[in-house]
């Protein structure tokens, strides 16, 4: 067991999310910067041509596929590193105290970064498998079978959470004075855009509908746990303004 196990946090999975992240957005230049005619995305067979002119462009392009590299390499070390202290975090007591409280959905970080390493898998493929457009609707059911895993590990998760606040009536207001609690929309969020690649690529209908009907079926669970929340978390800032304020007034300020 990590020495420091006690002082773990899943939270700490935003770092492999924020790797992973900035991997797709240097991604999102190579699309602007190269042309993929009749191709959604910039692809290794659009990509190496333009190597290979040894030019300013060539240079900026090369740039950007070791960026993603980098980061790619980053977001799976760090990942691989949240999973083994996370098993670990489980069987601790504080692993339990934190399924009592409110604060229990910070959990939904593990789906989160999950979503998005399907999406750092995606780019990677992209990028650097030569001809993979031309086998890329074999792979589109796979990639929704990942995120329907994904989805239905962040709906138990998020499940639990809600049923034990509804059961037990115990969400502590006082310490959720913030917006922490929307982590989970963002956790649906991302699982909702993985559904609509899929949805909105494939020429197959059937993996279209499964993609976009996945999609808007996520998307609609992150709205609803954003209005929510919303309420909660100005509702939680309130309550501690007003603590705040008796306070003030009973040691005299």
């Amino acid at each position: 067991m990590s020495e420091n196990i006690q002082k773990y946090s899943p939270l700490y999975f935003l770092a492999s999310l924020g790797a992973g992240g900035l991997s797709v957005s240097i991604f999102m230049y190579l699309m602007f910067m190269t042309k993929h005619p009749k191709v959604p995305l910039a692809t290794f067979d659009f990509l190496y041509p333009i190597l290979q002119e040894g030019n300013l462009k060539s240079i900026l392009v090369g740039i950007a596929m070791l960026g993603i590299l980098v980061f790619v390499y980053l977001h799976f070390k760090l990942l691989i590193w949240n999973l083994k202290e996370y098993k670990i975090f489980k069987t601790t007591k504080e692993y339990k105290e934190l399924k009592k409280s409110s604060t229990e959905v910070v959990l939904m970080v593990v789906p989160l970064t999950l979503a998005m390493t399907i999406n750092v898998c995606f780019v990677v493929g992209a990028v650097f498998v030569p001809n993979l457009w031309d086998v890329i609707e074999y792979m589109f059911p796979f990639a929704l079978i990942a995120f329907l895993a994904v989805g239905l590990y962040g709906l138990r998760i998020y499940g639990d959470f809600l049923t034990r606040l509804i059961i037990d009536g115990s969400f502590e207001f006082e310490k959720n004075s913030n917006f922490s609690q929307m982590i989970a929309a963002f956790a649906f969020s991302m699982v909702s855009v993985g559904f609509a690649a899929p949805g909105a690529m494939s020429h197959y209908a059937l993996v279209s509908a499964i993609g976009l009907f996945c999609s808007l079926f996520f998307m609609i669970i992150t709205i609803l746990i954003v209005l929510k929340n919303l309420v909660l978390g100005f509702k939680s800032m309130y309550i501690v303004m007003e603590f705040q304020k008796r306070l003030l007034v009973v040691y005299g300020f």
